[in-house]
């Protein structure tokens, strides 16, 4: 697998992940939990942004 393929293919995880946090009701959590799961969130949008940085700054190399 190419470096380009295996940063899509995290790109594509991190996008099932934040669609499904995105997602999760906070109905009868605690605030500890509310914050975890948007620590999480907005971890993995942060991620999913460097690697999308990636591969528009070195299009190049993946050639």
């Amino acid at each position: 697998m190419t470096e380009f393929q295996k940063i899509t293919h995290e790109i594509r995880q991190l996008q099932v992940e934040l669609n499904h946090l995105g997602s999760c009701t906070t109905k009868g959590l605690t605030e500890k939990e509310i914050a975890q799961l948007d620590e999480r969130f907005f971890l993995a949008a942060a991620k999913q942004k460097n690697l999308i940085a990636r591969l528009n700054c070195n299009p190049e190399g993946f050639l």
